[in-house]
C-alpha cells in the first residue's frame, strides 16, 4: 500500500512529496549466514576494482541531494527505512520516502551492505517511480565507504549498485588495521581539538580512508566521512560542511528523524 501526498508550506518552492509504503517488504528470509559470509566477502573483493574515488562523476549542477537511514523496531525485525531529499541551494526539504520492511539478516560488522542495502535500492526505486525529477546527484549513507576492511562499506556497496555518487558518514569508528576509536581520540586531540576541525585518517599502508571530523569541538562526538563511489574527498567534503549544523549532517539526520519516528508507530 502506497500513499503519497504533497504539504506546502508559503511558498510553492517548499512543497514536500511524502511517499510511504506500508507493505512490509521481507529482506534475507532465507538467508544462512554461515554460507554466505565467504560468498559476501569474495564479492566484496570482487567490488573494490571498481570504485571511483579518484574523480567526481556528479551530474552538473546538482539540484539535489539526500540522506538514507534505517530504524529497527526494538521488539521485533521490523524496520523503517527513509530517504530525505533536498534542494541543494536552499537546503529545503523536497521529498520524504519511507518503506516498512522486515530484515531477517543480522548485524554483522563489515557487512552492513547486505543488510542494508538492499531495502535503500527499493527506496531509489520508489523515487524514481513516484518523482524522478527529484533524483538526487549525491547521497549520504549513515555508514562507511571505503573505510572498511576491504575497502568496500556500505556507501560503496550502494554506490555501485545504484550509479549514485555517494559518500558515508558515520558516528562510529569501524576498526580497520591499527586505527581504533581512541587512537583517532588521541590524535583529534592532539591535532584537530576545536570545532570544525579534522584529520585525514590514513591505513597502515598510508591508503586514505577518510577523515575524522570534530564537528562540535569534542573529540569523542567527532564523525567519520569516507568516500563511497563515483566522489572524490574533497568534494564530500565540502558537501558535508555545506548541509551539517549539529553533529549529524542534515540529510542523515532527517532521515533518522523520520524512520525513527515512524518506527516506533509499530514498535
Amino acid at each position: 500500500m502506497a500513499s503519497s501526498n504533497k504539504s506546502s508550506s508559503k511558498k510553492k518552492s517548499d512543497t514536500c512529496v511524502n511517499i510511504e509504503i506500508k507493505d512490509f517488504i521481507e529482506i534475507g528470509n532465507d538467508v544462512n549466514i554461515d554460507e554466505i559470509l565467504p560468498l559476501w566477502t569474495k564479492e566484496q573483493e570482487e567490488m573494490v576494482s571498481l570504485i571511483i574515488t579518484d574523480v567526481d562523476q556528479i551530474e552538473q549542477p546538482i539540484q539535489y541531494i539526500a540522506g538514507l537511514d534505517i530504524s529497527f523496531a526494538k521488539s521485533n525485525d521490523q524496520a523503517v527505512a527513509s530517504m530525505v531529499i533536498f534542494d541543494y541551494t536552499t537546503l529545503n526539504i523536497v521529498a520524504k520516502i519511507s518503506i516498512y520492511c522486515v530484515i531477517k539478516i543480522p548485524y554483522i560488522p563489515g557487512y552492513l551492505a547486505f543488510r542494508e542495502t538492499p531495502i535503500f535500492m527499493k527506496l531509489i526505486e520508489i523515487q524514481k517511480q513516484h518523482c524522478p525529477q527529484l533524483t538526487p546527484q549525491v547521497i549520504l549513507i549513515d555508514g562507511n565507504g571505503v573505510w572498511h576492511p576491504r575497502r568496500v562499506g556500505s556507501a560503496s556497496h550502494f554506490g555501485l549498485l545504484s550509479g549514485i555518487p555517494c559518500f558515508g558518514v558515520s558516528k562510529n569508528v569501524l576498526n580497520v588495521d591499527s586505527i581504533t576509536r581512541f587512537k583517532l581520540q588521541e590524535l583529534l586531540t592532539e591535532k584537530a581539538p576545536d570545532i570544525d576541525q579534522y584529520i585525514e585518517v590514513l591505513d597502515d599502508s598510508g591508503n586514505v580512508l577518510g577523515l575524522a571530523y570534530n564537528v562540535t569541538g569534542s573529540v569523542k562526538n567527532a564523525v567519520y566521512i569516507s568516500v563511497g563511489h563515483k566522489i572524490t574527498l574533497t568534494t564530500a567534503l565540502h558537501i558535508f560542511q555545506l548541509v551539517t549544523q549539529y553533529r549529524i549532517c542534515e540529510p542523515i539526520r532527517q532521515a533518522d528523524l523520520l524512520s525513527r519516528q515512524l518506527v516506533a508507530n509499530i514498535s
